[in-house]
């Protein structure tokens, strides 16, 4: 419980040193905040284009298409938001023997990395797509009991280290390839896919949601229970739980290739 409270107080501290900073340019942090929310509302407006030419996809109609979206969204930019820096481990990092000077903090090296910057441009599509949410719920008359806002909450916290598992992963294979951009580029094509129902897919995107880049775990399963769609029961009373073992394995994998990590020497 004490390291908890350490790494809370060290990240508060990042976190506030880090604003300090990005505030000195409040347009630039305005326009770009604009330009996010314009970017959300764009693949909104593509949704929507879609439904005035069907009533429902694959028998979701356009409400629970928003709140699938939303839900995903609020999932992902929220990660992005706080754990999104690893995503140049290799360039930022390891290349530039930057790394080295977390190797001889006292603290966790991952912790530090995810510290290093908030991807402050996350913000507005954190917002937004809460606003889905909500909007969403209440057009479908959506209300859930105690038992289900635990597991909405449970899958929440879940979704976030599906996520965070997935781009640990991919970006840890800098260690032996020495970038780690490329390889969380097709984690960028296939993030796409959380907006829609996983059966309008080949069963091979399906296993690919499921297995390698497991993003169904952060988006459709829970947002599908939470809409009272039980097809994919057993795949959903998971998804609390696929959060924590998948990052614990991604944690695995990132000290496997820590371990064998040598300096640039420059």
């Amino acid at each position: 419980m004490t390291d908890i409270l350490k790494y809370l107080s060290v990240y508060w501290d990042y976190f506030k040193q880090y604003w300090r900073t990005r505030l000195v340019y409040r347009w630039d942090f305005f326009l770009g905040a604009t330009g996010q929310t314009v970017n959300v509302f764009a693949k909104l407006a593509f949704l929507t284009l879609i439904f005035t030419q069907v009533n429902s996809l694959q028998g979701w109609s356009f409400n629970e298409m928003l709140f699938l979206a939303g839900f995903s969204g609020l999932v992902l930019f929220t990660h992005n938001v706080f754990m999104f820096n690893i995503y140049t481990l290799g360039e930022d990092y390891i290349l530039t023997g930057d790394l080295d000077r977390y190797l001889v903090r006292p603290l966790n090296p991952l912790f530090q990395i995810y510290s290093d910057d908030v991807h402050d441009n996350n913000v507005p599509k954190v917002i937004a797509n809460a606003a889905l949410v909500v909007y969403a719920s209440v057009q479908l008359g959506l209300v859930l009991t105690p038992l289900q806002l635990v597991y909405a909450a449970a899958s929440f916290v879940s979704g976030i280290l599906v996520v965070a598992s997935i781009y640990l992963a991919f970006s840890s294979t800098a260690f032996w390839t020495g970038t780690s951009k490329n390889a969380i580029w097709l984690v960028f094509r296939i993030s796409d896919f959380r907006r829609y129902p996983i059966g309008i897919f080949a069963v091979f995107v399906q296993a690919l949601l499921v297995t390698a880049v497991p993003l169904a775990f952060a988006s459709f399963f829970p947002a599908s229970f939470l809409l009272g769609r039980d097809a994919y029961m057993e795949w959903q009373l998971l998804s609390p739980f696929a959060g924590p073992v998948l990052f614990a394995l991604s944690y695995a994998f990132w000290k496997k290739g820590l371990s064998g990590y040598s300096s640039t020497g420059s």
